[in-house]
C-alpha cells in the first residue's frame, strides 16, 4: 500500500509548462502556463487580448515548424523550470471562431504582424469557422421558424463540442469568443447551464493537457456574470488601456492563475506594460511592480 501511495504522489507532481511563445513574457512566468489550463483573456477592443492570442499561436506555430527555433527557446527557459517540471510544445494549434473566417484572420495577420505568422499559420493551423456552418434542408421542410428558434444553434453547439473533443488534446485552442458562444447558447440554455458548461470546459482542459484560450470582450456581459465566469477558469489575464500623463498605454495584469499567482505575488508584479509591433507581435515592454517593494 505504501509503495502505491508513493507512486501516486510521484505521478501527481509531474508537471508540464506550455510556453506562450511570447519571448518577453515566458521567462517572467517561469517557462509558460501550466498544461491543462483554461485561460480567460479579458479586455475591450484593441486592448491586446486578441493580439496576445494571435502572437502566441503565431510563435508556437513557428516553433513547431522550426526545431532549431524551439531548441533555442527551450534552452533559454529550461533553467527557469523546477526539477519536476518540463517544457511542452503543443501538438496542434486550433482556432474556433463564431464570427470570422480564416481568410479574414490571415489577412489581419499579414497586415499587422510578422509576415512569418501568416505564412506558418495558413498551413499549420486547424481553423474551424462556426459562423458559416452549413444547415442542410430541403424545399419540402417547413419554414425554419417552425423548427424552433434554437434548432440551428443546438447543432452548432454540438459541432463545437465535437471539435474540442477531437482537436484539443495536447494542443493550443483559441475560442473566439465567449461573448458569441453565450449568445449562441442562451437560446437553449439558461445562465446556470452556461456556467456549468464553462466549469465542464475547465475540467476537460485538464484531460486535454494543452492550453485553452477563451476570449471575452469586456463590457458586453453583465459585470456579475463576468466575475462568475472568472471564478470557473484556471487563469484570467485582463487587458486594458491605462492613462499615464498625456499618454495611453496598453497594459495587462493577472487577476488570477492557479500555479502562477504565487510567483507573481512573490515578485510584487502589479501589471505588465505591453504593445503590439509588426516585427514581434505582442510584446511586454515593462514590468510594473508594487511601489516601495523589491
Amino acid at each position: 500500500m505504501m509503495a502505491n501511495n508513493i507512486g501516486t504522489v510521484q505521478t501527481l507532481v509531474k508537471l508540464d509548462r506550455v510556453p506562450t511563445g511570447i519571448s518577453s513574457f515566458d521567462p517572467i512566468i517561469r517557462g509558460g502556463f501550466p498544461s491543462g489550463s483554461l485561460v480567460l483573456l479579458v479586455g475591450e477592443a484593441g486592448s491586446g487580448k486578441t493580439e496576445f492570442a494571435y502572437s502566441s499561436m503565431g510563435m508556437l506555430s513557428l516553433m513547431r515548424g522550426e526545431p532549431e527555433k524551439y531548441k533555442a527557446v527551450k534552452e533559454q527557459l529550461q533553467g527557469l523550470l523546477l526539477k519536476e517540471e518540463s517544457l511542452k510544445l503543443p501538438d496542434n494549434i486550433c482556432y474556433v471562431s463564431f464570427a470570422r473566417s480564416k481568410e479574414s484572420i490571415i489577412k489581419e495577420l499579414e497586415r499587422a504582424y510578422p509576415p512569418e505568422f501568416a505564412r506558418s499559420l495558413s498551413t499549420s493551423m486547424v481553423f474551424k469557422d462556426l459562423s458559416s456552418m452549413p444547415v442542410v434542408y430541403s424545399k419540402e421542410w417547413q419554414s425554419m421558424k417552425t423548427l424552433g428558434s434554437a434548432e440551428i444553434e443546438k447543432e452548432i453547439f454540438k459541432e463545437f463540442v465535437s471539435i474540442l473533443d477531437s482537436q484539443a488534446p495536447n494542443s493550443i485552442v483559441i475560442i473566439d469568443s465567449l461573448n458569441h458562444l453565450v449568445n449562441l447558447c442562451k437560446k437553449f440554455m439558461d445562465w446556470t447551464e452556461i456556467i456549468s458548461f464553462v466549469k465542464d470546459l475547465q475540467r476537460q482542459a485538464k484531460k486535454w493537457d494543452g492550453v485553452v484560450y477563451l476570449l471575452l470582450g469586456r463590457g458586453v456581459m453583465e459585470s456579475m456574470k463576468e466575475e462568475e465566469v472568472m471564478g470557473m477558469v484556471d487563469g484570467v489575464l485582463v487587458f486594458e488601456w491605462v492613462q499615464e500623463g498625456f499618454l495611453r498605454q496598453q497594459a495587462m495584469y493577472m487577476k488570477k492563475f492557479r500555479g502562477l499567482m504565487p510567483l507573481i505575488s512573490r515578485d510584487n508584479i502589479a501589471r505588465f506594460d505591453t504593445l503590439v509591433t509588426s516585427a514581434d507581435g505582442f510584446v511586454v515592454t515593462n514590468v510594473k511592480r508594487i511601489s516601495g517593494r523589491r
